[in-house]
């Protein structure tokens, strides 16, 4: 698409008033229209079926903080990660569903605050530890909309520290209960790799 920022943007608002439809934005927009239009469309209260956002392309970080706020009218949510080591984006919001590729940057914090229906952190830097507070947590109530969570990291493993009083070996398989009895949540382990569905009783 040649065209200049003006007309994409007349043609975005007259697509988004004419259809009433949810967008679907990819990273492969050229950098310079693209992040223009996204801003554009959140100012709308437009609503996203897919959002990819990748964080080596967004340079603007004003951008970055306008955007997270509205990320309640997205539907699916994937972020490619920064190598800026300067720059560790907040989710000022969530959407239905996220991926984040290369998570290294989000944060235990983050994650017990997130409310999305299906998570999925790539290399993430979380450990047993850190699983066992999710863990905890839902257990006793935490992240209601929860239906699957996948996580990988090169630091869960067999290493002495427990999750939920198990090796991360003895995981692989289990079937743990919520405390009121209403969930269950189906766990499976592979190497590095954490995968969680959650289904109501």
């Amino acid at each position: 698409m040649y065209c200049g920022h003006a007309r994409v943007l007349q043609r975005t608002r007259y697509i988004s008033k004419i259809f009433q439809c949810k967008f679907s934005i990819s990273k492969n927009f050229n950098s310079d229209i693209y992040q223009p239009v996204v801003s554009e469309l959140f100012d709308l209260q437009q609503e996203f079926k897919t959002l990819t956002i990748d964080l080596n392309v967004l340079k603007d970080r004003k951008l970055w903080d306008h955007i997270s706020t509205k990320f309640g009218l997205v539907e699916d949510l994937s972020i490619s990660s920064s190598f800026d080591p300067g720059f560790r984006p907040v989710l000022a919001s969530w959407p239905q569903k996220i991926a984040i590729m290369n998570s290294d940057w989000f944060t235990l914090e983050s994650f017990l605050a997130c409310t999305c229906t299906r998570i999925k952190l790539g290399w993430s830097n979380f450990g047993n530890n850190d699983l066992d507070v999710i863990l905890r947590k839902w257990k006793t109530g935490g992240f209601p909309n929860l239906e699957r969570l996948m996580i990988t990291s090169g630091k869960m493993k067999d290493n002495g520290e427990h999750i939920l009083g198990m090796n991360w070996s003895e995981l692989e398989g289990m079937v743990i209960l919520s405390d009121d009895g209403s969930k269950k949540a189906t766990i499976h382990t592979y190497f590095c790799s954490f995968k969680m569905s959650v289904t109501p009783i």
